[in-house]
């Protein structure tokens, strides 16, 4: 069952299947830059650390960015303090080149002899397999991994880039990308086993039924929050996690979607000021690596203000569940959520634009006046045509023309002296298969409206002259 994003809190148990119930016993946590929280806490059963990095896309100053492609492999806080980012930790898994098991973009595309891409490798296990996030300008996108595009029908999979295409092609405009596999949270569902050491536990990656150190990255639900993830390993201080473990770690702060970055000895997280704040597990200490994720936040980071990958989405008021991916798309903000108020384009088709709906009661003097004539209360069910005639538009019997008020101007028709439009025109643009005059539903409905007004106040004079000559005679 999916989740909504929640930021739950840490002192839930992290209980896998198949493995002890975690529980964490710390847990602490800092705000050293604007839009960044850093949490440090530990598990027991078994007993291992773990730091995350919590990004606040839309914070001002906030700037994901990635590793351009390297001549050479790179601890991680070397990058970092070269990069001059203020967060940063390591990225995809990688060999000699170097060269990634993925994709990368750092402000350009690395060159396809350095990823997973390249036939050169055609026959390396981990040849195109990989999923991705990236960063744009105003954009914030993910790719499923090979494993789970190949399984999207079962998965139920309808997010993020083509989502049950397996390709090589990424969105135009993407200047930060890295690459992990396999997914641990897939749209919301946690990747669960009947035991994390089963051969049919993740079939895509053997290595994550072991514990191990663990590096991972996350997005929120509205793609307005970016998480990574760095879990010790190796040691008695830290025993690391089973990839089911990482994925209930994932879930409970708040991912998503999520993948599993490279681990072992490269797991490394480097905070500003604070340096590399996870223990490596190499005995050399931090290894050096192919790329990186870097964050630059706080005025102090010389980005501009306005935050580099903060996704506009619509607010809550528009009619969107949870401000969340799938509720912001084409599926969800349907028709009947982009009207004017309640004229919606399901209030605006072709049952309701029939010549049946509209009496007397509908389109009578106190129904049609000018405050009645708002986009807001014109509904099309009310505005109908043929039944607008001469007798069901007239007044009430005690109407006079001291109550009418100012006749109002009202539009040229194509023709006046029967209030008629144009011929309509049916058209099933923009998906909703509802009719469409020459001036949109909205439009035809105010042109309607108008036609009904000149009826009215035609057929109000008429009753005024006929009063006043009975009155005379």
């Amino acid at each position: 069952m999916k989740r909504s994003t929640v930021w739950l809190s840490l002192a839930l148990s992290l209980g896998a299947s198949g493995a002890g119930a975690q529980t964490i016993t710390s847990r602490t946590e800092t705000r050293p830059f604007e839009g960044v929280r850093v949490i440090v806490g530990r598990t027991a059963s078994p007993t291992t650390n773990f730091r995350a990095t919590v990004v606040s896309l839309c914070n001002d100053y906030v700037h994901v960015t990635a590793t351009r492609a390297p001549t050479a492999l790179q601890r991680t806080s070397t990058w970092a303090n070269a990069a001059g980012v203020q967060v940063a930790t390591n990225g995809d898994f990688f060999v000699s080149g170097p060269r990634v098991y993925g994709n990368a973009i750092g402000g350009a595309a690395w060159p396809l002899r350095q990823t997973g891409n390249d036939p050169a490798v055609a026959g390396e296990w981990y040849y195109r397999r990989y999923g991705w996030i990236g960063f744009g300008p105003s954009a914030v996108e993910f790719s499923h991994t090979e494993w789970v595009k190949q399984h999207a029908s079962s998965l139920g999979v309808t997010d993020g880039w083509m989502p049950g295409t397996v390709t090589t092609a990424v969105p135009r405009g993407l200047t930060a990308l890295v690459s992990g596999f396999p997914e641990l949270i897939t749209e919301g569902t946690r990747y669960t086993c009947a035991s994390p050491t089963a051969s049919s536990c993740f079939p895509d990656r053997t290595d994550m039924r072991a514990r191990h150190p663990r590096t991972a990255m996350g997005l929120s639900r509205d793609r307005r929050t970016f998480l990574l993830v760095t879990v010790d390993g190796r040691s008695t201080a830290s025993a690391g996690m089973y990839g089911t473990e990482l994925a209930r770690l994932m879930e409970l702060l708040g991912a998503w979607q999520a993948f599993n970055l490279d681990g072992g000895g490269s797991t490394a997280m480097w905070v500003r000021g604070r340096g590399l704040i996870n223990v490596p597990s190499d005995a050399a200490g931090e290894r050096a690596v192919a790329n990186h994720w870097g964050v630059f936040a706080g005025a102090a980071s010389g980005r501009p203000r306005a935050p580099g990958s903060c996704r506009a989405i619509p607010s809550l008021d528009a009619g969107v569940p949870d401000a969340g991916t799938i509720d912001a798309g084409p599926a969800d903000v349907g028709v009947r959520d982009v009207g004017a108020a309640d004229v919606g384009a399901a209030d605006v088709g072709a049952r309701d634009v029939g010549a049946a709906d509209v009496g007397a009661r509908d389109v009578g003097v106190r129904d049609v006046g000018v405050r009645d004539v708002g986009l807001a209360d014109v509904g099309v069910r009310d505005v109908g045509l043929a039944d607008v005639g001469t007798v069901d538009a007239g007044l009430s019997e005690d109407a006079s023309d001291e109550d009418a008020g100012p006749v109002e101007e009202v539009p040229e028709f194509a023709d006046a002296s029967r209030a008629e439009m144009p011929p309509e025109e049916v058209s099933d643009e923009g998906g909703c298969g509802c009719r469409a005059g020459r001036g949109g539903g909205l439009a035809r409905g105010g042109a309607l409206v108008a036609g009904a007004l000149l009826l009215v106040h035609r057929r109000r004079r008429e009753r005024a002259r006929r009063r006043k000559t009975e009155r005379v005679g």
